[in-house]
C-alpha cells in the first residue's frame, strides 16, 4: 500500500452527532463558514476511499450558538481532516 493510499483510508469518517467546521471554498452551494453537527452521511469513505466530495445532512450551528437550519451539504473529503 503506498503513502497516498494510507492517507486516503486514514481520512477521519464523520458520524451522527459530530461536530464540523468547514470554509466558504470546502462545501457547495453557501456563504461563509459552516458550522454543521451531522445527523447523516450519504456514503462510506471506508468503502469508496477515493471519493472527493461527500454529501452530508445536518444542522447549521450559528455564530451566536443557537441551531439553524437542517441542510444538507456537499463537502471536499480532503477538508474533513482539517474539520475534525
Amino acid at each position: 500500500m503506498d503513502a497516498s493510499a494510507r492517507s486516503e483510508k486514514s481520512r477521519p469518517v464523520p458520524a451522527a452527532g459530530d461536530v464540523l467546521q468547514f470554509a466558504e471554498s470546502d462545501y457547495c452551494y453557501g456563504s461563509g463558514p459552516l458550522v454543521l453537527r451531522v445527523t447523516g452521511v450519504s456514503a462510506d469513505l471506508g468503502s469508496h476511499p477515493r471519493l472527493e466530495w461527500l454529501s452530508l445532512r445536518g444542522v447549521e450551528l450559528l455564530g451566536d450558538g443557537s441551531i439553524g437550519p437542517e441542510r444538507q451539504v456537499l463537502v471536499r473529503t480532503s477538508a474533513l481532516q482539517r474539520a475534525a
